[in-house]
């Protein structure tokens, strides 16, 4: 694999930068160029070989009985036009929880597992277990380092001690080629930046295999639409786990349903590559203009497959499943209903008013007329005209 490394540090490739400290970056495992420091350019790359060079393969694959000890080799290349340092180990191999890709654990955390396992042309490949700031100034120090002249290459030998209590199953790991090149940030200061290469290491050790892959933590949701008569967008989420000692690959998928079985469509998700034991990544679902049905049911699916390379022959474990429910209240709707029945409402009550007014103000007009006719009414006299 290659990469290069520069001073502009690609956005979202820098994982800690302040002034004259290591920032770690991504693991990569393609041939993917990344830059280097400032007027100029290191690429290199990092294969499984032979004392006499690269043979083709594309990653480490060994199956073992406890207690073996693994001899093999590694080639780095310098594609560069100057010469380049790099210092070369072995980590520990994880899985990234938001992509579900294959990568290791960070250049300040100590390995354990068959990282630990792997010396690089007899350098050291363990740390103590002490603090973490002890911890992390080991894990930037083992292995060994190389320097190489522009073109140049070097093959260097490793071994891999799996050690007579090594659990059986299948255990992950990566040859890791780290260059480091100081670089600016956006406030002018000085940083030192660390690009690392590497390629995998797989190793299944002898005994019982127990392939299991897990759904945990189901969620879902459902974000309505402004337009009342217009559809939302729901959304399943679950964590996929591998809590078994077998990698495996998987595809996922989630059917959605409303109330009475109203069928709103199923989504096949890609498919998650060589899941390893211990490994856990989030997986997402979006379904597009689904109307508000109150409820919604999303049952989920994960189909396991065999992963590749040599454990492309294991029988897979049967497929899994989940179900979860969301609300999908339409509110726009609801808001729309709500002022059409106020309008309703302060119609009949204005109309109600006014009839009220009317009858106060007739009744009050028939008393002042009533009044109006006592205070002028004639009444007869006793006096009688005179006699002519």
């Amino acid at each position: 694999m290659t990469a290069r490394t520069a001073a502009a540090v690609p956005h979202g490739r820098l994982v800690m930068i302040a002034a004259l400290a290591l920032a770690t970056l991504a693991m990569t495992f393609a041939q993917t160029p990344a830059h280097a420091e400032e007027g100029s350019e290191v690429t290199w790359s990092v294969q499984p070989s032979s004392p006499d060079g690269p043979d083709g393969r594309t990653e480490f694959d060994y199956h073992v009985a406890p207690g073996t000890t693994i001899s093999d080799w590694v080639s780095v290349s310098n594609f560069s036009a100057q010469p380049a340092t790099f210092r070369v180990h072995g980590a520990d191999a994880t899985t990234d929880y938001d992509t579900g890709a294959f990568t290791l654990i960070g250049a300040d955390e100590a390995s354990v597992d068959a990282g630990a396992w792997t010396s690089i042309d007899s350098g050291a490949a363990v740390c103590a277990d002490t603090d973490d700031e002890a911890e992390a100034a080991c894990a930037q120090a083992i292995g060994t380092e190389i320097t190489l002249q522009p073109g140049s290459r070097a093959d260097l030998p490793f071994t891999i001690t799996v050690p007579q209590d090594a659990t059986p199953g299948d255990h992950a790991a990566g040859i890791v080629a780290s260059f480091r090149s100081t670089a600016v940030d956006g406030t002018g200061s000085a940083v030192n930046v660390s690009q690392r290469v590497g390629t995998r290491i797989y190793l299944r050790i002898d005994g019982p295999l127990n392939p299991v892959l897990d759904i945990r933590g189901t969620v879902s949701g459902y974000d309505g639409s402004w337009n009342p008569i217009g559809g939302g967008i729901a959304r399943v989420g679950f964590d996929l786990a591998n809590s078994g000692n077998v990698r495996l690959s998987a595809t996922p998928s989630a059917r959605l349903t409303g109330p009475f079985g109203i069928d709103l469509g199923t989504v096949t998700l890609p498919s998650i590559k060589n899941l390893v034991p211990g490994g856990t990544t989030h997986v997402t679902a979006e379904f597009a203009g689904v109307p508000p049905l109150i409820l919604l049911f999303a049952d989920l699916t994960v189909v396991p497959a065999a992963a590749e390379g040599a454990a492309s022959a294991d029988v897979a474990p049967a497929p899994i499943g989940a179900s979860t429910v969301a609300w999908a209240i339409p509110w726009s709707l609801l808001g729309v209903l709500a002022v059409i029945a106020g309008a309703i409402w302060a119609s009949v009550w204005w109309r109600r008013r006014a009839q009220r007014r009317l009858t106060a103000d007739l009744v009050e007009y028939t008393e002042q007329v009533l009044a109006l006719a006592r205070s002028t009414q004639i009444h007869p006299t006793n006096e009688s005209e005179p006699m002519r």
